[in-house]
């Protein structure tokens, strides 16, 4: 990490030494990065870049791809994550279901069969349950 900073520390220093009169390091200071960074041309915020100096890029295109790079890691994702989301979800459902039966359905059923059982007992049906 060291290294990378010292780099764009010599990067810009080289920089420097190019469009300006002051310089962040000893001028006598033999750095080959210096040296390196010193052929590398980069525009300063002041320098006007000609249009013909950028290359024109198809923007139809580059969203096309970055579509088709988007959908195929959608897809991915959905491989991977949706079969144990939609397990993790039926548990849950099921769950849930199991204790609304047994909370709901199950006590209403019992006074279905009690009230039947009282009636049977009444004489008024058939066959006791």
């Amino acid at each position: 990490m060291m290294a990378d900073a010292d780099d764009v520390f010599s990067q810009a220093d080289a920089l420097m030494r190019r469009h300006r009169s002051f310089v962040a390091r000893a001028a006598d200071a033999a750095d080959p990065l210096l040296d390196e960074a010193a052929e590398i041309d980069i525009p300063v915020l002041t320098e006007v870049v000609s249009p013909d100096a950028i290359t024109p890029r198809n923007i139809d295109a580059v969203l096309d791809a970055l579509r088709q790079e988007l959908d195929d890691a959608l897809s991915a994702w959905l491989v991977e994550v949706l079969p144990v989301a939609v397990t993790n979800a039926s548990q849950q459902i099921l769950a849930e279901l199991d204790a609304k039966a047994r909370h709901t359905l199950l006590p209403r059923l019992r006074e279905i069969v009690a009230a039947r059982r009282e009636d049977a007992e009444q004489g008024e049906i058939g066959p006791s349950l």
